[in-house]
């Protein structure tokens, strides 16, 4: 009997053992199931958080290149009402990306240690964006290269001819030709003069063509009248420039028949962008604009109109109709169109109010607004 019950009290011991060893085995394989689970989690959360904040740093590079990201500005998608990540809920748990950008050209430091500070080559921006998601924190550096326009900086003159012969008509004494810097608002510019007119060839073919009571009208450097010569980098400057802008154009005619009206940008609202034309253009009643008109062929202007920026046109300029006035504030190119009918001579023909006058504060604006940060490298602490 007694020994029955030993081995009763063996077997028990073993199954309680034996159960014992189960459940641990069985609480290990949980417990690395677990680890699995979590470090898969971890792994997703940190991969979707790694993913948000590339996107945060596209996102600062979209609004810095629209001139929406003035000093100052940060990123917080777990506040600003939009559903940012595209699932249909706004401000949720995971929009929670927050990104801030450092300016170089514009901080007063030497950034990159040449012993000059703000200087061109420091056109980059830093982005620092952070994301927090779950259990995981993403932190990126995103370097935004600052892109200029293909727009010319040094400014020959208010009107530059880049036809050698050009022929140039001037109706009476109703015009201004003037390359003393002038603010938008009529006040005097900081900047230094540039010439009235430069011809890509010699000065005194356009002075024969002004009168002497027309001659003290075209003002800017070296007095009155102030003509110069002035030579593109090629035979082709213009056309290639033309053809560098065009892909960038907001509003884009193609032989545009009719006499357009419309706006074509605002510098006051900070509306500036390129429009570009696909054969002559004809600009009239009351037309304004603000950034690059770039024309394939000639421009015609009739009546009022101002704008301001830069136009480019590879073909005739005409202003006419003497009951409007027509103010440029900025710089005006101009190239011969050999299939004119004038015989390949480009004719500018100047007629009613006219005043074209450089401003460094209009060519200033519409670079600023037309530049353009690319992603340059992303980089994780």
């Amino acid at each position: 009997m007694r020994r029955h019950e030993a081995e009763r009290g063996s077997i028990l011991i073993f199954l309680v053992a034996s159960v014992s060893l189960l459940a641990g085995a069985i609480l290990g394989l949980i417990t690395v199931e677990q680890g699995r689970a979590s470090r898969a989690r971890t792994e997703v959360e940190r991969t979707r958080a790694f993913t948000i904040a590339e996107a945060g740093i596209d996102q600062v590079a979209v609004l810095m290149s629209s001139n929406s990201w003035p000093t100052g500005t940060s990123l917080d998608w777990s506040s600003d009402a939009a559903d940012n990540d595209g699932d249909g809920l706004v401000d949720e748990g995971d929009e929670s990306l927050t990104a801030i950008a450092d300016r170089w050209w514009v901080d007063g430091l030497d950034n990159d240690g040449d012993g000059e500070i703000d200087e061109k080559d420091e056109g980059v921006a830093h982005v620092a964006c952070t994301v927090p998601l779950g259990t995981s924190t993403v932190t990126l550096t995103g370097w935004l290269q600052r892109q200029e326009s293909a727009l010319p900086i040094d400014i020959p003159a208010v009107v530059s001819l880049l036809d050698p012969n050009a022929d140039l008509t001037f109706s009476g004494n109703s015009f201004l030709v003037n390359g003393i810097d002038s603010n938008l608002d009529g006040t005097p510019g900081p900047g230094t003069p540039v010439y009235g007119i430069a011809i890509d060839g010699a000065p005194r073919d356009v002075l024969s063509q002004l009168s002497g009571q027309q001659r003290d009208n075209v003002a800017g450097a070296g007095g009155w009248p102030s003509v110069t010569t002035w030579a593109p980098t090629s035979s082709t400057w213009l056309t290639d420039t033309v053809a560098a802008l065009r892909p960038f154009a907001r509003v884009n005619f193609s032989n545009y028949g009719g006499t357009y009206t419309g706006t074509l940008g605002d510098w006051q609202t900070g509306d500036v962008y390129i429009t570009h034309s696909q054969g002559s253009l004809h600009i009239g009643g009351g037309s304004t604009g603000a950034g690059v008109l770039l024309v394939d062929g000639d421009l015609e202007i009739t009546g009022n109109w101002d704008y301001v920026g830069y136009v480019f046109v590879t073909g005739r300029v005409r202003f006419s109709g003497g009951g409007g006035t027509k103010v440029l504030h900025g710089a005006m190119f101009v190239g011969g169109d050999v299939q004119q009918a004038t015989g390949g001579l480009l004719s500018t023909l100047l007629s009613g109010n006219v005043s074209l006058v450089y401003s460094t504060a209009a060519l200033n604006l519409v670079r600023t607004a037309l530049t353009r940060y690319g992603i340059a490298a992303v980089t994780e602490p």
